[in-house]
């Protein structure tokens, strides 16, 4: 999984409005289908998305996310049931589409991871 996702190392990304709110989408289908119910407290790549400097401040913060996480969410994504997989592609997919640059690249890795 790692060479797919080889290309994930992204750091001091700054996401748009529209982006956070993938994220906090993202979230709620990760709480709602239970995929981390276990390991949330013990998967360092949550910070992806429970960081609530992505969500909730109003001046951008700089995010810099390792390919570690990137293995860690592709892993986590495996074993997820599909549904919750697909809803959350769809949701990165999608961002991915309207978004360039760093940000383009970030969703790009979470649509992939879930695939």
């Amino acid at each position: 999984m790692m060479a797919k996702l080889g290309y994930c190392e992204i750091n001091g990304i700054n996401l748009s409005r529209r982006s956070r709110k993938a994220v906090s989408d993202v979230k709620e289908i990760m709480r709602n289908g239970n995929i981390f119910s276990t390991a949330v407290s013990t998967i360092p790549l949550f910070q992806i998305f429970a960081s609530p400097s992505i969500t909730t401040t109003v001046v951008e913060t700089g995010i810099t996310i390792r390919e570690y996480h990137w293995d860690l969410f592709a892993r986590a994504m495996n074993s997820a049931a599909p549904i919750v997989r697909n809803q959350i592609f769809k949701v990165a997919y999608e961002q991915e589409i309207f978004t360039y640059g760093k940000e383009r690249e970030f969703c790009r890795c979470v649509s992939e991871a879930s695939k």
